[in-house]
């Protein structure tokens, strides 16, 4: 009959073994993927099977072998079956083995050592002696210096049959964790022996009792062994034709061998039933289920490690942020990480990844904004989390320009409005030509444009996410900077016996702020007049003298002269006026383009000018 319970076996301090971990290649057939060197398994051992993120290494009956665990994985959920008990000469059954399911913590590298038994073997028949089945042998798993870890108790083997007449039949060996059942017999005169104890997880099983008889007692069992010892199974002297005792289960602690029948004449007692073995859990991962279930197999025992991969983890990125382009070497920290695939938010991969357990280098793809970066592997997925978070840098923008134009010497304040400004090193009026007086937000920069000629340049601000293209929204036109001429004209009569003529000086004064580079004047004479003795530069046409300008410095002036002769008939008001009529850079002010100057002549001997 068998029954289930949870268990928690006390801890056992582990010693590691850590084996190197070679490179993997996979070998895929039937859908399933086995493992090269990621994994290992020898002795009775198979080779280990991988489908999806669960490596699967299956150990049969037979002896011994060991397991190493593969990659990725940080528990390990272990199966075991203890093996059957043989069954006695006339066919009484042994008893069955455990079925134990266990989480032990596991690490990759690590060795688990195992012992597989078989079912104990069953008992010819036979026509002088009561034969017994055998035990079934130890199954259990070990740690990389043999230190017991998880054991199924093994049934013990069935008592043997009493031979003469009347005979009786042999007695059941006792399942995993149980007792065998007591001999069969004729009392007082030859009866059975008492089942073996069960083991238990402090010692092996008591022997049974032989039974009493009237010519012979049956000889006592044997104890069985611990820790993960056989059952009883020392030799018992059985008087023919009685029943030997059945031999016990190995486990934890290995179930006692049952006492043989006594003896009355022709007619023999059946022997007791082995006791069946103990089964131990102990170091497993704290919380998790431990499964036994006794006197569940009656075959060989079986041993079943299945290591489910880990999803992986990202504890770091670094650097954290890079331009929107992609291209930047990253580097990405965490656990698990061997064989794994990195993405930049959802369906944006990495490229040229390069993964170790606990790192992996790769280049990011071009992206916009502040993304998850994860790792896939077999596992599953590295979960959300801001150690995760990689943030681009966006290209700046330039929308507008506020003032578009200046002068050519520089110094007016700009603002540059756009996107993806801030952390700006650089804002350029045209190639290479940098703005002092840089700060910027997100969204704007101010500067002090640079002197240029004249002209539209463009205006571009470079962040580390790289340099906004040269758009219209981002031109700035240099403009020569405005000059005011203030025209000044004076008359000055010729101091002689006569007045022959006036000289008049018409002079160009540049107020600024610009610089003159080229001016032209104009002075209209009075009908009938003529100009003579004409400065450079100027020309004389009928009533009309014109002079011809060049560079005036701001606050600085040109003066020309010419002369008007007097006819004996030239009394009266004398009227010149000056003005200026084409000038460059232009004039923004005309209320002083122009000047007269008034003379008035009384006589040929006598003209006043103010």
């Amino acid at each position: 009959m068998s029954s289930t319970a949870v268990l928690h076996g006390p801890r056992t301090r582990w010693r590691y073994r850590l084996l190197a971990v070679a490179a993997s290649s996979t070998l895929a057939a039937g859908g399933l993927t086995v493992l090269a060197t990621s994994a290992s398994a020898d002795g009775v051992c198979a080779a280990p099977v991988v489908a999806g993120a669960t490596t699967t290494i299956t150990c049969s009956a037979g002896g011994t072998g060991s397991v190493t665990v593969p990659d990725g994985v940080s528990s390990g959920v272990v199966t075991l079956d203890g093996a059957g008990g043989g069954n006695s000469g006339d066919g009484t059954s042994g008893g069955k083995g455990a079925h134990l399911v266990a989480t032990v913590p596991a690490t990759p590298g690590q060795t688990f050592n195992v012992t597989v038994g078989r079912r104990g073997a069953n008992a010819a028949a036979s026509t002088q002696f009561g034969v017994p089945g055998f035990g079934g042998a130890l199954v259990a798993v070990t740690t990389a210096t043999n230190a017991p870890l998880l054991t199924a108790g093994s049934g013990g083997g069935a008592g043997g049959p009493g031979i003469g007449s009347p005979a009786y039949r042999g007695a059941a060996g006792g399942d995993s964790g149980g007792a065998g059942a007591d001999g069969n017999g004729m009392v007082p005169d030859a009866q059975g022996g008492t089942g073996g104890g069960p083991g238990t997880d402090i010692a092996g099983g008591t022997p049974g009792i032989g039974g009493p008889g009237a010519d012979n007692e049956g000889p006592n069992g044997s104890p069985g062994a611990y820790p993960n010892g056989p059952g009883g199974a020392a030799a018992q002297g059985v008087f023919s034709p009685t029943g030997a005792g059945g031999r016990g289960g190995a486990g934890y602690g290995g179930g006692g061998r049952g006492g043989a029948g006594g003896r009355y004449g022709a007619t023999g007692g059946g022997g007791g039933g082995g006791g069946g073995g103990s089964s131990l859990v102990s170091g497993t991962v704290p919380g998790s289920p431990v499964t036994l279930t006794e006197g569940a197999n009656t075959g060989d025992g079986r041993i079943v490690f299945a290591f489910t991969r880990n999803a992986p983890t990202v504890t770091g990125i670094g650097p954290d942020t890079g331009v929107a382009a992609g291209g930047t070497v990253v580097t990405v920290t965490g656990t698990g990480l061997a064989g794994a695939t990195i993405t930049f938010g959802p369906g944006n991969p990495a490229t040229n990844v390069t993964c170790t357990t606990t790192s992996c280098t790769a280049t990011s793809p071009a992206g916009t904004g502040t993304v998850d970066v994860q790792a896939t592997t077999p596992g599953g997925s590295s979960a959300l989390s801001p150690a995760g978070r990689y943030s681009y840098i966006p290209v700046p923008v330039v929308t507008s320009l506020s003032p578009s134009a200046g002068t050519t010497d520089g110094g007016a304040v700009v603002t540059v409005n756009g996107t993806g400004l801030s952390g700006a090193t650089a804002l350029t009026f045209g190639p290479g030509n940098p703005a002092t007086g840089l700060s910027c937000t997100p969204t704007t920069c101010t500067a002090t444009a640079p002197a240029h000629a004249a002209g539209p340049v463009d205006v571009q601000v470079t962040t580390p996410g790289g340099t906004s293209a040269a758009v219209g929204a981002g031109r700035y036109t240099y403009q020569v900077p405005p000059a005011d001429i203030d025209v000044d004209l004076t008359a000055q009569p010729n101091l002689s016996l006569l007045v022959p003529y006036l000289t008049y000086t018409l002079t160009a004064r540049n107020t600024g702020p610009g610089t003159v580079t080229s001016a032209t004047l104009t002075a209209g004479l009075p009908p009938g007049s003529s100009a003579t003795g004409l400065s450079p530069g100027c020309t004389s046409s009928g009533t009309t003298v014109t002079c011809v300008y060049g560079t005036i410095a701001t606050g600085s002036s040109s003066a020309k002269t010419f002369r008007v002769p007097l006819h004996l008939l030239s009394l009266g008001k004398i009227s010149v006026t000056g003005t200026r009529t084409v000038s460059a850079p232009g004039d923004p002010n005309p209320l002083n383009d122009s000047a007269t100057a008034t003379c008035t002549a009384v006589s040929v001997l006598l003209v006043t000018c103010p």
